[in-house]
C-alpha cells in the first residue's frame, strides 16, 4: 500500500480531517502503510485515522466481512450480539456494527449500556445468537480500543473459523465506501436488565457452600470498567460487606483515578489498598476495563499481599476440588484447562485430587473450545490461565471476572473460619509441593521496526543453540508455529494449533516461554521456574 496515497484519499474525502492535517511524516507511514490486521484474537489497536488504526472505518470494514461470512455460514435470522466497554468511541464503534449487520439483513441485539465481556459470552448463549461482537481493549491504555468475535457457543473464534473470516474481511476491497442502509437500522433491538436477570440467576451457581455465614469485609475496584455493576450486585445478593474505591466506579474512558487499568499490575491496587488499610479489610478484588479478568489483594496479618495470577489459580483450585470431594461431589471423569504459559503448580493440586489437566494454546477461546469439544464425555471443573483469567461455570465461554470474584470472595469467607488467610493456603500449597517462582516479563516494541525486532527475537530462540539458562540445562524445545517438540530423543509431532510460540524445557521441570502478543506490540516471557533445593 503506498501510505502517501492512501493518506492523500482520505483527506480529499474529507474523512478525520482535523487529525489528518496535523500528522507529521512518520505519523503518516504508521496509519497508512498497511490495513489493520484481524488476528487470531481480533483487534485490538490504538484509535486513530487511517487503514492501520482502529476507527469508524475500519470498525465497518471488518463488520462487512463478518456478515459476508454470516450469510455463507451463520443463520441470520439467529442474529448478532454486540457488547462494548467504557473505552472512548466503544458506543459508537457497536453501533456502527450494528448498523453495518443491519443493512445485511441480518438481527442485531445491542446492549443498551457497557456490559462485561462474559455476559456477551453468556447471551449469545441464552439468545441462541449466531454470534457476538465485543468493543473492548481490556486492559490496555486509553488510547486503545479493540474487537472481538464470539461464535455460537459464547466461545471467542478460534482459528478454523477466524481463519475464514479473515478471508472475507479482505475481501472488502474498500473500506471507505462500505454502505448503510439507515431504513435497517430500526431493526437493531435493545436488550438490558432482561439479561442481566438472567445471568445473575446462573452466577449463583458458581458458590460451593451458600450456607456459610459471611464474616469478611471486601474492598472492590472496577477500575472504572463494566464490572461496576455486575460485581456489586452479586456480592451485595450474596450479603458480603463490600466497600468499594467510588472514584474508580465511574465509566471513565481515560482511567484518570487510576494509575493502572490493569489488575495485573500492582499500581493498580494503591487506592484499594489505602482505603483496606482505612477499614481492615480481609481482601481486595479489581476486575480489568472490560470485566474477564480478577486480580487479588490478600489480608496477611498486618500487611496486604498481591496474589499473581497462577498463585490466585492454585489456591482457587485447591479450595473448589478439596470442597467437592468433602462433599462427594468430585466427579470421576472432572477435567480442568489451563494453557501452556500456565504455572504448574495447579496441575500439581490436581494430581493430588486425581483430576485430568489439559493444556492448550494461550488465549481462553481455546479452552472454550476445549469445552465444546468434550461435552457430554468429560465434567468441566475449572479453567484458567495465568493473565487472571478464570472460569468456574460454562454457562460463559470465556473468562470471568464475576465468577471468579464470587469464588474467591467464598474461598477467603471459609479459610478465614479455619483461621487461614490466603497466603497461609497457599504456602501450604508451597510447603507440599515445593514453591515455584512464575514471572511474566514484556517488551513492548511498536511501530515497523517493532515488529521486526520481536521476529528477530523468537528466532534467535527457535533456530539457536540455547543449552542453558539460568544455571539450568534445556532438555527440550517445544515450536508451536513448526509443530515440533525436540529433545534427546529426537523430534516429535505436536497437536496443538500453529502459534508462533517457543517453549523450553529445564532439567529440573522448569520452563521458559518466549510469545510476541497477538493483541499489543510486546514480546512476552513466561518463566516457571522452581526454586533449588
Amino acid at each position: 500500500m503506498d501510505y502517501r496515497k492512501e493518506y492523500q484519499r482520505w483527506l480529499d474525502k474529507n474523512i478525520m480531517i482535523d487529525e489528518l492535517q496535523g500528522m507529521n511524516t512518520g505519523e503518516i507511514e504508521e496509519c497508512f502503510y498497511k490495513e489493520l490486521t484481524f488476528g487470531t484474537g481480533g483487534i485490538r489497536a490504538v484509535m486513530g485515522p487511517g487503514p492501520n488504526k482502529l476507527n469508524v472505518y475500519t470498525i465497518r470494514k471488518n463488520t462487512e466481512g463478518y456478515a459476508r461470512y454470516i450469510e455463507d455460514y451463520g443463520n441470520k435470522e439467529a442474529g448478532v450480539i454486540i457488547a462494548y466497554d467504557n473505552r472512548l468511541h466503544s458506543k459508537e464503534f457497536a453501533l456502527e456494527a450494528a448498523k453495518v449487520l443491519a443493512s445485511h439483513d441480518i438481527k442485531v441485539y445491542l446492549f443498551d449500556e457497557l456490559r462485561p465481556t462474559p455476559e456477551l459470552s453468556f447471551a449469545v448463549r441464552c439468545l441462541k445468537c449466531t454470534g457476538g461482537i465485543v468493543i473492548t481493549a481490556s486492559h490496555n491504555p486509553p488510547e486503545y480500543n479493540g474487537y472481538k468475535i464470539y461464535d455460537h457457543h459464547g466461545c471467542q473464534c478460534v482459528p478454523r473459523d477466524t481463519d475464514v473470516i479473515i478471508d472475507y474481511i479482505k475481501k472488502v476491497e474498500d473500506l471507505l465506501s462500505i454502505e448503510i442502509d439507515e431504513s435497517k437500522v430500526e431493526n437493531i433491538i435493545y436488550i438490558g436488565k432482561e439479561i442481566d436477570e438472567v445471568y445473575y440467576k446462573r452466577l449463583l451457581e458458581v458458590q460451593e457452600r451458600p450456607e456459610l455465614k459471611k464474616n469478611i469485609k471486601i474492598v472492590y475496584t472496577p477500575l472504572h470498567g463494566t464490572g461496576n455493576v455486575a460485581v456489586r450486585t452479586m456480592l451485595k445478593r450474596l450479603e458480603y460487606d463490600v466497600h468499594v474505591v467510588k472514584e474508580q466506579c465511574t465509566p471513565d474512558p481515560n482511567f484518570s483515578q487510576t494509575e493502572s487499568p490493569n489488575p495485573e499490575n500492582k499500581k493498580s491496587f494503591t487506592k484499594s489498598i489505602a482505603l483496606a488499610k482505612q477499614i481492615d479489610a480481609d481482601l481486595i478484588i479489581a476486575t480489568d476495563p472490560d470485566c474477564d479478568r480478577l486480580g487479588v489483594v490478600v489480608k496477611h496479618h498486618n500487611s496486604y499481599e498481591f496474589l499473581t495470577g497462577n498463585q490466585t489459580g492454585a489456591i482457587l483450585l485447591e479450595y473448589l476440588l478439596a470442597t467437592k470431594k468433602e462433599k462427594g461431589t468430585l466427579p470421576s471423569n472432572g477435567i480442568v484447562f489451563n494453557t501452556i504459559v500456565t504455572s504448574d503448580l495447579g496441575t500439581k493440586v490436581c494430581d493430588k485430587y486425581g483430576v485430568e489437566v489439559e493444556s492448550t494454546l494461550t488465549g481462553f477461546k481455546y479452552i472454550g473450545d476445549k469445552i465444546r469439544e468434550y461435552k457430554g464425555q468429560k465434567t468441566f471443573l475449572f479453567g484458567y490461565e495465568e493473565s487472571y483469567g478464570y472460569m468456574i461455570k460454562d454457562f460463559t465461554r470465556d473468562k470471568d471476572g464475576v465468577q471468579s470474584s464470587i469464588l474467591i470472595a467464598e474461598c477467603c469467607n471459609y479459610y478465614k473460619t479455619l483461621n487461614k488467610t490466603l497466603i497461609d493456603v497457599l504456602n501450604d500449597i508451597y510447603d507440599e509441593y515445593g514453591y515455584v517462582s512464575d514471572i511474566q516479563e514484556s517488551k513492548t516494541l511498536p511501530g515497523i521496526e517493532g515488529q521486526k525486532k520481536m521476529e528477530q527475537i523468537v528466532n534467535q530462540y527457535r533456530y539457536g543453540d540455547i543449552k542453558e539458562i539460568d544455571d539450568r540445562k534445556v532438555v527440550a524445545k517445544e515450536d508451536y508455529k513448526l509443530s515440533i517438540r525436540t529433545d534427546q530423543s529426537g523430534e516429535t509431532p505436536l497437536t496443538l494449533p500453529k502459534s508462533n510460540v517457543i517453549k523450553l524445557f529445564l532439567e529440573d521441570g522448569s520452563w521458559i516461554v518466549v510469545r510476541p502478543s497477538g493483541n499489543e506490540p510486546k514480546i512476552k516471557y513466561y518463566k516457571n521456574i522452581w526454586r533449588k533445593e
